[in-house]
C-alpha cells in the first residue's frame, strides 16, 4: 500500500466541544478539544486503523521499523503534528516560540502553524497578533500588572472568521482561538505552549518564557473563502491548489471529481478527507485500493492516485 490509514486520538481540553465528534461520526459522549490526527509524540502516538498481525500499533513504531528501510524519518525527527480543534469556549491567550528561541529554551523545535476554518458559528472569530500600534511586550507588561479580561481584548488583533477560510500563525505571534470554531491545524511537532492570560480559568501562566518568544510581526496572513473559491474556479476542476508555503510545512487542497494523481514531492505527505468519499491507490495496483471517508488522515509514502466524487482532501507536506 503507498499509505497508511490512521486512527484520530481524542485529547481532552477544558475548551472542548461536540462540532467535530459530530461531523465525522466519531464518539460524541463527552466534550473534546483536540483531536490528534497526525503525531508521533511519545505522549501521544497516533495509532494505525488498519493493521495485519504482528504489524505496528502506530505511526511512531511504523516509521521507527519499516519506514527506516524507506529512509523515512524517524519518530523523534518526524517534523509535523495534525490535528482537528473544536472550540466551545475562548482558547488561553498564548504564544509559541521559534525554532531560535525554541533552542535556547532548551526545546527541539518552535512551532509555526495553519488553521482551516471548518465551521464557524455566525460572529465568531479569533485572536491574532495584537491590535494596531500595541506593542508584544505593551501587552506582556499589562498582564503582568494585572489586567482584566477586557482591557487584554482591547490589546489584541480579533478577526471574524468563516468556513474555508485558512490562516497562517507564524511563530512568534500572540493569538487564542475564540468559541464557535471547529478548524484543521497543522503545525511543527511540538506541543510547547507559553501561556499568557486564561480568562480566569485560573492555570498557570509562562510571561517569563512568553516574553522571550513573542514578536511584533507583520500583519497575519489570512486567505478568504471566497478568494480560494476563485483560484480554484480559475484553475480548472480537480488542480491542486497551494493554500500555504512556509519553513515549516506547506499546505495543498483539492477537490477530486474523477481521477487525481498525488504526488509526493517531499517523500511523504499527509491527506485529510474534509468531505466525500473515495479512495487512494498506487498506479496499476487496483487490488491495493484504501476507501476513505470524511475525517480519514493517511500517510502517504509513495506516488498514489485519488478516486472519487466531490473529495474535498487536504494536504500537508513536511519542509
Amino acid at each position: 500500500m503507498p499509505a497508511l490509514a490512521l486512527s484520530p486520538l481524542p485529547v481532552d481540553r477544558p475548551w472542548g466541544g461536540h462540532r467535530i465528534a459530530r461531523r465525522f461520526g466519531w464518539d460524541d459522549s463527552r466534550p473534546r478539544g483536540e483531536w490528534w490526527l497526525a503525531s508521533c509524540r511519545d505522549d501521544a502516538r497516533t495509532p494505525l486503523r488498519l493493521r495485519a498481525g504482528g504489524a505496528p500499533a502506530d505511526l511512531a513504531a511504523w516509521l521507527a521499523g519499516p519506514g527506516r528501510g524507506l529512509g523515512l524519518p524517524a519518530p523523534a525527527d518526524f517534523p509535523l503534528l495534525v490535528k482537528f480543534l473544536d472550540s466551545e469556549q475562548l482558547l488561553s491567550l498564548q504564544v509559541h516560540p521559534d525554532d531560535a528561541v525554541a533552542a535556547r529554551q532548551g526545546l527541539p523545535r518552535g512551532k509555526t502553524e495553519a488553521w482551516v476554518v471548518l465551521e464557524a458559528e455566525p460572529g465568531a472569530g479569533v485572536y491574532l497578533g495584537t491590535a494596531e500600534g500595541v506593542a508584544a511586550a505593551t501587552l506582556l507588561d499589562r498582564v503582568a500588572a494585572g489586567a482584566g479580561d477586557d482591557e487584554v481584548r482591547s490589546l489584541l488583533r480579533r478577526i471574524e472568521v468563516g468556513p474555508g477560510d485558512v490562516l497562517l500563525v507564524r511563530a512568534g505571534t500572540v493569538h487564542a482561538i475564540g468559541p464557535g470554531l471547529a478548524i484543521f491545524e497543522v503545525q511543527q511537532n511540538s506541543d510547547t505552549t507559553w501561556r499568557i492570560h486564561d480568562w480566569g480559568r485560573g492555570r498557570p501562566v509562562h510571561l517569563a518564557q512568553a516574553r522571550q518568544a513573542a514578536r511584533d510581526l507583520a500583519p497575519p496572513v489570512v486567505l478568504r473563502a471566497a478568494a480560494r473559491g476563485a483560484a480554484a474556479a480559475g484553475a480548472g476542476a480537480g488542480a491542486w491548489r497551494s493554500l500555504l508555503a512556509t519553513d515549516a510545512f506547506t499546505l495543498r487542497a483539492a477537490r477530486v471529481s474523477g481521477r487525481q494523481a498525488l504526488g509526493v514531492p517531499r517523500r511523504y505527505a499527509l491527506l485529510t478527507v474534509l468531505e466525500g468519499h473515495g479512495r487512494l491507490s498506487q498506479e496499476g495496483r487496483p487490488e491495493g485500493r484504501l476507501e476513505l471517508a470524511p475525517g480519514d488522515t493517511v500517510f502517504v509514502h509513495e506516488p498514489a492516485v485519488l478516486e472519487g466524487e466531490a473529495l474535498s482532501v487536504l494536504v500537508v507536506d513536511p519542509p
